[in-house]
């Protein structure tokens, strides 16, 4: 019945209303949107086109919003309680919900959930050896995250230029900076090739996450990853991951996942371990 109506109207001409996620999707660009306290100016045509843009790209990615639900249960809160402790705004949480998804196993141009490329991480100081990647470390990888953010805003005066400096690279950065004649503010800067893609996505992550359920993703409590661990402890000589395992009273497997940064069965002196 319902198909032989549908095609009378349109035998008519006649349109019938359908629900869109687009025409939910223009409400919300047309919200005020901040990030970090920064007013984003949408009504800037480049920038509403690209934020319009990477909201409709992640909100069409069902399967990497659900994940990324499911990961915030067990991570967000001991990220955004690490920002906390560091003075730094609680917005800064999108950078890894919107881009990697609070994934630990993370690898693409940079590992972990803050996507730290190589250079950068030993820089701040996080251990990276055959047996360790504290890239993958969710707590050791915020509290860097959080050092680098600080310099990133220190040297930029802004905080959206920040985090396009973290997720971009300083040096294209620096080079975009140097083309505008010293312009540091983010929505006035050119990212040719892409550049502002990742920023972005960012920015329409903040626009989803912090109303999922608007955009049809009913987050429940039976859909939450649970918390892995409770305390963290210091190794304070060489050992195994199957030792530290028996000693915490935790299976093997268990206690590998609750610490993604161990690489391999060798854990060294003064590795910071997940415990229950």
């Amino acid at each position: 019945m319902l198909k032989k109506l549908i095609i009378t109207l349109l035998t008519l001409g006649l349109a019938l209303p359908l629900a869109s996620a687009g025409t939910d999707q223009a409400v919300h660009m047309n919200k005020p949107l901040t990030f970090c306290g920064e007013a984003v100016p949408l009504k800037q045509l480049d920038v509403y086109r690209a934020v319009d843009q990477h909201l409709l790209l992640l909100a069409e990615a069902k399967s990497r919003v659900w994940l990324t639900l499911r990961r915030a249960s067990r991570y967000q809160g001991l990220m955004e309680a690490e920002l906390r402790n560091a003075g730094l705004p609680a917005d800064l949480i999108y950078i890894p919900m919107a881009i990697t998804g609070f994934a630990p196993e993370y690898n693409n141009a940079g590992r972990g959930p803050w996507r730290f490329r190589e250079a950068e991480a030993k820089d701040l100081g996080l251990r990276m050896d055959g047996n360790i990647d504290e890239r993958l470390d969710p707590v050791a990888s915020t509290q860097a995250a959080a050092r680098r953010l600080k310099e990133l805003k220190a040297a930029y005066g802004h905080w959206t230029t920040a985090m396009a400096a973290h997720l971009v690279g300083d040096k294209p950065l620096s080079q975009t900076i140097a083309e505008a004649g010293g312009e540091q503010d983010y929505y006035k800067l050119y990212l040719p090739d892409g550049l502002d893609n990742l920023p972005s996505t960012v920015l329409a992550g903040k626009i989803l996450f912090q109303d999922p359920a608007a955009f049809g993703y009913q987050q429940s409590a039976e859909r939450a990853w649970p918390r892995q661990w409770s305390k963290r402890v210091q190794v304070p000589q060489a050992s195994t991951a199957r030792a530290l395992a028996g000693q915490y009273r935790q299976d093997y497997k268990t206690f590998r996942d609750m610490n993604p940064h161990l690489l391999t069965g060798i854990v060294p002196a003064g590795v910071t371990v997940n415990i229950p």
